[in-house]
């Protein structure tokens, strides 16, 4: 009886310190739609939550407030845009009242538009686990 006891409890413990990893330091999504030849529909990728920062050109990161969308960054803080004729620079802080060190813009690529994404809305860096072969 004490053996099953110990065998539940270990169990228990296990499953919670599971479940504590998948919440906060790494989740796994599945691709929704092609994003690249890399990044096909159904594809499963993990998402490393402690790589929220200092993210560079071509990195793959999963965003959004309610629905987690996947894209690849595709212009930093700095960098500037040009739409027809006009040219826009993504600053560095998102206003000077702000206290944050790191309240940074990315421009993010998804399957269907290209979004101008602020810092805190990015869940981590994206790592492909499997490949669908179809």
């Amino acid at each position: 009886m004490r053996n099953a006891l110990k065998f539940v409890l270990a169990l228990i413990v296990a499953l919670a310190l599971m479940l504590a990893v998948r919440a906060f330091i790494f989740t796994v999504y599945t691709v929704p739609a092609d994003l690249s030849k890399d990044f096909r529909k159904g594809d499963r990728v993990m998402v490393n939550r402690l790589l929220r920062t200092h993210f560079n050109r071509g990195d793959v990161v999963i965003f959004g407030d309610s629905i987690p969308l996947l894209g690849r960054i595709k212009a930093l803080p700095g960098d500037t845009l040009s739409i027809g004729r006009d040219r826009y620079l993504i600053p560095y802080r998102c206003c000077d009242r702000c206290p944050c060190p790191d309240c940074h813009f990315y421009l993010v690529k998804t399957d269907t538009a290209e979004l101008l994404v602020h810092q805190f809305q990015i869940e981590g860096k994206a790592f492909r686990l499997f490949h669908l072969p179809w």
